[in-house]
């Protein structure tokens, strides 16, 4: 959100003369921009800019992001694409639901991997010792208590959802929500994102598991 340039200070923690300094570079260079009055600073047009370039460059993003909003609209739910960012999961770009009743979800999020379907995708290229160790590193319980921990039983789901090529979960991150998701793979066979469509758990009933 928009903040001042006195709110930067106290969250960065740095002097006030070094904060003017890089606020005044950034604002001249077109970072950094005044929004919402009371001298508040917002960012600027060419973040948008560095971020459609950067967009346009890399095929996970351009073409993840033409199939995400494909399937927002063939089913009315938000759909993420989410990649694995060192030993958690990463929601890298989203398009919201279309119905009345919808999941929001955040870009920019990080998760825990035992908390999403996508997770269990992202981790599926790991041999057993290192997707342990990893596990047994990252696992904690999610915000519905329901995330499953024991590390046994998620290297079994991993591998289970691997073999059939998508896998789902059902209020073990949110309570009333869950997601469908499948691997994207790369041209050697490597899982480098995963797309979920995440709706409301009256939503997913087994039926519209399979649907979807």
């Amino acid at each position: 959100k928009p903040l001042t340039v006195a709110e930067i200070i106290g969250r960065l923690g740095i002097p006030k003369s070094t904060a003017y300094e890089l606020v005044n570079t950034l604002s001249e260079a077109g970072y950094l921009a005044p929004q919402g009055g009371d001298n508040r600073l917002f960012l600027g047009r060419k973040l948008f800019e560095l971020g459609s370039a950067y967009r346009n460059q890399v095929d996970l993003i351009k073409d993840g992001s033409r199939t995400i909003e494909e399937l927002r609209n063939l089913t009315g739910e938000t759909v993420q694409l989410s990649v694995l960012d060192g030993d958690m999961m990463l929601v890298l770009m989203k398009e919201e639901g279309s119905n009345p009743i919808r999941i929001v979800s955040q870009v920019g999020s990080r998760v825990p991997v035992n908390w999403a379907a996508s997770g269990r995708l992202l981790v599926s290229d790991l041999d057993d010792r290192a997707l342990r160790d990893l596990l047994t590193g990252t696992v904690r319980q999610s915000p519905s208590g329901r995330a499953k921990l024991d590390v046994g039983v998620l290297v079994k789901e991993v591998r289970n959802a691997r073999k059939q090529g998508y896998a789902t979960e059902v209020n073990e991150t949110n309570e009333h929500a869950g997601c469908v998701a499948a691997p994207v793979f790369d041209s050697s066979g490597r899982c480098v994102a995963a797309i979920s469509i995440v709706a409301p758990a009256a939503r997913l009933t087994p039926s519209s598991r399979t649907k979807l």
